[in-house]
C-alpha cells in the first residue's frame, strides 16, 4: 500500500509540475468565479471573507463557494497585501486564488484530477463506501430521517411523489430535497437538472440538483422557492445567531443526525434534516460533480442586487466542517437543491 501511495505522489509531482508550467490563472479544480472563505478571527469567533475574480467583482456583490473537499475552508483577509499572496495553503487545504493556486497545490487536489473516481488505498473516508455514519447515494430513501420527530406530508400531484414536511415559524417547508423531473425543459439541447454523477438512482435519496431558472417554477402548486428572506427568518427560528450580513452562528439544526462527513452532522431538532446533496457546477472551460457528503447548497428566490443579478442569486448554504450557515451569491447556472416552502 505505502509502495503503491509513493507511485501515485511521484505521479502526481510529475503532472503538478507539468500542470502549473502550463497553467493559466484559473483553478480547474474549483468552479469559476465562486470563491468564499470562513474561519475565525483572532478572538476565535467566525467570520466570513468573500472573494471575487475581478472580471466579475460587483461592489456589493460576492458569490459563494463551499468549503474545499477534505480541507477546513480557508480565510482570506480583505485587507490583505501582495505579500499575501506569497503564502501557501495549509496541507490538503485548497488555493482561493489565482496567485495561491499558480504556486501550491495539495496532493489530494491532484489525485483527484488525474484519478476523478478515486484509487483503493488512497481516497479518503468521504469517498470510502465502508466509511461508518456517512452519508451515500445508495443510502435508501430517509435513511438519515430523525426517528424522534414526528413529520408532516405532502405530495406532488405531479407526479404522485410524497415528501415529508415540517413547520417551522408558522412556514411549512419540505423536509426533503425536490425530486420533479423538469418535463418542460426535457426539450431543450440545454440540460437544465440533474441527478449527481448523472446517474438516476442518486435523484432517489437526494433530489434533484437544478439550475436557478429552473428553480423558480418548479416547486409544485401552492408551493414556492423561499426567499432570501425566508432563509433568514429559518435560521432565526431555530435559534442560529447572525454575525453578519451572511454567515450565521449554529447551522447544526437544521442538519441529519447522520450522514455529514467530518462528524459534521447535526441535531435535527425541527425535522428539516438537510442532507450534504453537493452541487453540479459549470465553468467556461469544464463542468461536474463536487461536494458529496460535506455541503448542502439550496437555492433562494431572491437575485443578486444590481447589474450581479444577470448571473448570480442567493442560496442556504451548510458545510460539514462547522456549524455555520452561508446565506450569498452563486452563479445561476450551478445545479443545486430545492426546497418549496408552502404558499
Amino acid at each position: 500500500m505505502n509502495m503503491k501511495r509513493g507511485c501515485l505522489v511521484a505521479l502526481s509531482a510529475l503532472f503538478a509540475a507539468a500542470f502549473f508550467a502550463c497553467s493559466d490563472s484559473s483553478n480547474p479544480g474549483l468552479p469559476e468565479n465562486d470563491v468564499s472563505a470562513v474561519g475565525n478571527a483572532d478572538d476565535g469567533s467566525p467570520v466570513s471573507k468573500t472573494v471575487l475574480p475581478e472580471e466579475e467583482s460587483v461592489a456589493g456583490e460576492s458569490s459563494e463557494q463551499p468549503a474545499p473537499e477534505s480541507a477546513e475552508p480557508a480565510v482570506q483577509d480583505d485587507s490583505a497585501d501582495e505579500s499575501s499572496a506569497d503564502e501557501s495553503p495549509a496541507v490538503g487545504e485548497e488555493p482561493v486564488s489565482s496567485s495561491s493556486i499558480e504556486s501550491s497545490a495539495s496532493l489530494d487536489s491532484i489525485l483527484n484530477i488525474i484519478f476523478p473516481d478515486g484509487v483503493d488505498g488512497v481516497d479518503t473516508a468521504r469517498h470510502d463506501p465502508d466509511s461508518v455514519g456517512v452519508w451515500h447515494f445508495y443510502d435508501p430513501r430517509g435513511t438519515h430521517d430523525n426517528p424522534d420527530f414526528a413529520y408532516g406530508e405532502m405530495t406532488d400531484p405531479r407526479d404522485g411523489m410524497v415528501y415529508k414536511t415540517t413547520t417551522i415559524g408558522g412556514q411549512v417547508w419540505m423536509a426533503e430535497n425536490l425530486n420533479y423531473f423538469d418535463i418542460e425543459g426535457a426539450a431543450s439541447s440545454i440540460k437544465n437538472d440533474w441527478c449527481y454523477w448523472d446517474k438516476p438512482e442518486n435523484c432517489e435519496s437526494a433530489g434533484r440538483l437544478y439550475t436557478w431558472n429552473v428553480a423558480q417554477r418548479i416547486c409544485p402548486e401552492g408551493w414556492r422557492l423561499p426567499t432570501k428572506s425566508d432563509w433568514e427568518s429559518l435560521l432565526q427560528e431555530v435559534g442560529a445567531d447572525s454575525l453578519n450580513e451572511i454567515l450565521w452562528k449554529g447551522s447544526s439544526k437544521l442538519k441529519s443526525k447522520s450522514g455529514w462527513e467530518n462528524d459534521g452532522s447535526g441535531t435535527d431538532d425541527f425535522g428539516f434534516t438537510a442532507l450534504p446533496a453537493g452541487m453540479k457546477f459549470t465553468t467556461s472551460t469544464q463542468d461536474g460533480f463536487t461536494y458529496h457528503g460535506c455541503s448542502s447548497l439550496m437555492w433562494a428566490a431572491t437575485e443578486a442586487d444590481g447589474g450581479a443579478a444577470d448571473t448570480l442569486a442567493y442560496h442556504m448554504y451548510l458545510d460539514c466542517s462547522n456549524d455555520n450557515a452561508i446565506v450569498n451569491t452563486v452563479r445561476k447556472i450551478n445545479g443545486l437543491s430545492v426546497r418549496c416552502v408552502k404558499e
